[in-house]
């Protein structure tokens, strides 16, 4: 009886570290999105910067928590097994300066006039993923939410996918890639995003 007892009582305090350590990292991951989404909103709407100077700001801050290369993965598919360790890197900075480019001047244009609320909501998805969640109101009151899907290592949370209300962003790419893979092969899709990138994805609203 007093073994079964101390077996109970081991099981329960392991649980219980185990609850603790999963609350611990959600709310860490609640404190870093909010700290990014802060960060983030202060260099857009500094007006002591251009356009440029503030785009660069953010692009290097975000460098610390994205994960460009899984992003990348994500959204090409299964091909990505077939590229070599030196297409992997340069698809990776290929695809991350195209998403910069066509995104980054009506985003900061957005966030200088959008509320941003980050949101008392995350989904623990198991093998050390998380997501988080802001809502976004913009000027013309168009509500939008936004899930950050992203992994904890080494003190961060690196983030791999942006869900827009749903609608994954590296989802929405991985039919042109794995199309334009098929036609041209790996290392002409890289020479295209280097030169023209693709077209800008609409995410639902």
């Amino acid at each position: 009886m007093q073994r079964y007892v101390k077996a109970c009582l081991a099981a329960w305090m392991l649980m219980v570290s185990v609850c603790t350590f999963a609350a611990t990292q959600e709310q860490l991951a609640q404190q870093q999105l909010q700290q990014n989404v802060d960060a983030v909103l202060s260099v857009a709407r500094d007006k002591s910067l251009n356009e440029q100077q503030r785009i660069s700001q953010i692009e290097r801050y975000a460098d610390q928590y994205l994960d460009y290369e899984r992003i990348s993965a994500l959204a090409v598919g299964l091909p990505w097994r077939q590229f070599t360790a030196q297409q992997r890197q340069d698809f990776s900075a290929a695809f991350k300066n195209m998403i910069v480019r066509i995104y980054a001047h009506s985003a900061l244009m957005g966030a200088s006039n959008a509320t941003v609320k980050v949101l008392p909501k995350v989904v623990n998805q198991g093998n050390n993923k998380l997501e988080t969640f802001t809502e976004i109101v913009s000027a013309s009151d168009k509500h939008y939410t936004v899930g950050y899907q992203m992994y904890y290592s080494n003190g961060v949370f690196k983030i791999y996918n942006f869900r827009v209300n749903g609608t994954s962003l590296v989802t929405v790419y991985r039919n042109q890639f794995d199309q334009l893979i098929q036609q041209q092969g790996i290392d002409a899709t890289i020479a295209q995003l280097r030169e023209k990138g693709l077209g800008k994805v609409q995410m639902k609203k």
